[in-house]
């Protein structure tokens, strides 16, 4: 009787494995938003947990089935047969979602440093365009114009590498399908006024 109910146990098992499987793994998603991909993120999470969590009953199954095996060899082998393939299943699934909650984690910190650069750049272009409209009503003084130029010049000098980060995290992202329109958006929108306040 033991070893039916060992038997049932490791049937459920692999059945909410592959279950999880399913509803975690083959699930073909699509960030088209921020929200999306939050959700995405905090799903893959708690995907992680309850798989991990599942570790103690993996545990308590192959105890029983061990202690059965050392009682009743006869049964105890072929459960020990069934357990190895639980076992390997149980590993490659929490490698598999531990994958793929790091994957989307990191997926989430590249959409967020990418608003951060773009709000350091855009806060750098407001600087510009101000610094450029006091420029339009100068007096025709020397020292007024050199002040002004100088102002202009400094201003002028910020790095590129925020831009350059800008333009690789965008792209990895869009390159993955992900937020593409949104991100898309953002950098045209970027770009055209980085060209505008560059000429005038």
């Amino acid at each position: 009787e033991k070893a039916v109910n060992l038997k049932k146990d490791l049937a459920e098992m692999q059945e909410w494995m592959t279950q999880a499987e399913e509803e975690y793994l083959e699930k073909d998603f699509e960030y088209k938003s921020p929200e999306e991909l939050e959700n995405a993120v905090e799903e893959m999470k708690r995907a992680k947990e309850d798989v991990l969590q599942k570790e103690v009953r993996v545990k308590i199954l192959k105890d029983n089935i061990k202690m059965l095996a050392a009682k009743v060899p006869s049964s105890g082998q072929d459960l020990a047969t069934e357990l190895n393939v639980v076992l390997e299943n149980y590993q490659l699934l929490c490698n598999r979602i531990r994958g793929k909650c790091h994957t989307l984690e990191e997926v989430w910190s590249c959409w967020i440093e990418l608003l951060q650069y773009l709000d350091l750049e855009t806060a750098w272009l407001n600087n510009l365009e101000e610094r450029v409209q006091m420029t339009e009503s100068l007096p025709d003084k020397l020292d007024t114009v050199n002040d002004a130029l100088e102002s202009l010049e400094s201003v002028l000098r910020h790095p590129a590498d925020n831009r350059t980060q800008i333009r690789e995290l965008g792209q990895t992202l869009i390159d993955g399908g992900i937020l593409d329109d949104i991100i898309s958006e953002k950098l045209e929108a970027f770009n055209a006024r980085y060209e505008e306040l560059s000429h005038l």
